[in-house]
């Protein structure tokens, strides 16, 4: 009798468990791609004040010469590079033009060709703060053999170049 009711209550464990345990559907969540951070664009952006100078009238004799202060505004989120060029200067209503070698012109201190490869005037190893930075730009055109060309206004353009850099 005794094994009898050892066998009745193992049996009954045993079927006691098996209502306890049961399979269970997996959760199956849908897949998200992992989400990747992908650094900045690098820009930059770059406003000058005044957009337009009279730099003087050329004489009618001689050596002639002008000065101009601009403003440059420049916000960039990475290390950047400011290239400066001139076109030739070309007589209002004429097709006279002043020769380049005549012309020779200095910005913030650096040579500057006029009608040639843009050289750079300004260069930063960091981006600028997120409201940007002004920086003076001083600009110095001189001209030679002025009586060469006939005396009144001439217009050319001073053309800014502004490329991100990067450091490695």
């Amino acid at each position: 009798m005794k094994k009898i009711i050892v066998i009745c209550v193992i049996s009954v464990v045993c079927f006691g468990f098996s209502g306890i345990t049961h399979a269970v559907q997996p959760i199956v969540m849908p897949y998200k791609k992992p989400h990747i951070v992908k650094p900045e664009e690098p820009f930059v952006n770059l406003s000058v004040k005044p957009e337009k100078v009279n730099i003087g009238i050329v004489p009618s004799r001689g050596r002639g010469g002008a000065e101009v202060e601009l403003e440059a505004h420049i916000v960039a989120n990475y290390p950047y590079q400011i290239k400066a060029s001139f076109t030739p200067f070309k007589k209002l209503r004429s097709s006279t033009k002043i020769k380049p070698k005549h012309m020779s012109a200095r910005i913030n201190g650096s040579n500057v060709p006029i009608a040639g490869t843009a050289v750079p005037i300004i260069r930063s190893v960091e981006a600028t703060p997120p409201g940007g930075i002004n920086i003076p730009v001083n600009v110095n055109l001189s001209l030679e053999n002025g009586m060469m060309y006939p005396a009144g206004m001439y217009k050319g353009d001073l053309i800014f170049t502004i490329t991100t850099v990067s450091f490695k």
